[in-house]
């Protein structure tokens, strides 16, 4: 009997010593995933501005993953043209973490925010701006 309880007691001890380890790794295996997936926005964007017509299309899914043992929630995903583009994202227990878009992005709807875990598509589209070329960005 006395084996037992120690054996628990053991076992519990050592989950709360690892327990932030794995939450950390969690939201780091999140935010290379946002991350790429960003990365993904400003290739397509790049192509289209480098070799498309104005109306040209892209399509980007983004993937909000929903809290497991080896992700983080994500509590945000907004992507604001305002000035300039940058894309926020708040993971669940951690700060928000900000990129710019390095490219002339426009919301025209306004700005685009996530929500739920799960695909979300993204249109891109060539368009024109006072005589320059920018692409749209639409969820």
């Amino acid at each position: 009997m006395i084996r037992a309880l120690l054996a628990v007691a053991l076992a519990a001890a050592l989950l709360a010593a690892t327990l932030p380890a794995v939450e950390s790794a969690a939201a780091d295996r999140t935010a290379a995933a946002l991350d790429r997936d960003i990365d993904r926005i400003e290739r397509a964007g790049k192509s289209l501005l480098a070799d498309d017509d104005p109306g040209a299309r892209r399509v980007v899914t983004v993937t909000l993953p929903a809290k497991s043992l080896s992700s983080a929630g994500v509590d945000g995903f907004t992507i604001a043209c305002q000035p300039r583009c940058t894309v926020r994202y708040r993971l669940d227990g951690a700060g928000s973490r900000t990129r710019r878009l390095t490219l002339p992005v426009t919301t025209p709807d306004g700005p685009i925010r996530l929500a739920r875990a799960g695909e979300h598509r993204l249109t891109l589209r060539l368009a024109r701006s006072d005589g320059s070329r920018v692409v749209e960005l639409h969820s």
